[in-house]
């Protein structure tokens, strides 16, 4: 079993079978991070805001949805 270091408690996980990457939301920072399932190795952190720990992927976009308690809305990231 091989474990990844992440910077938070992981909140929810979701995985682009498509893409082949898991992404981690992590709500405090507030990040999401971006593995590459295949080779289990980190690819990108990105910051959200504090306590956005909610996403879902698009399977057919392979946009990332966030949403943002403090702010009200939504970050919408574009996988590659």
């Amino acid at each position: 079993m091989k474990t990844l270091p992440l910077p938070g408690v992981p909140d929810v996980v979701w995985h682009d079978s498509a893409l082949r990457c898991l992404f981690v939301a992590i709500g405090d920072p507030g990040v999401v991070c971006t593995f590459d399932s295949d080779q289990l190795r980190h690819i990108e952190t990105v910051t959200t805001e504090e306590g956005a720990h909610t996403l879902a992927v698009d399977p057919f976009s392979h946009e990332v949805y966030v949403f943002c308690p403090v702010s009200g809305g939504a970050a919408i990231y574009a996988a590659s």
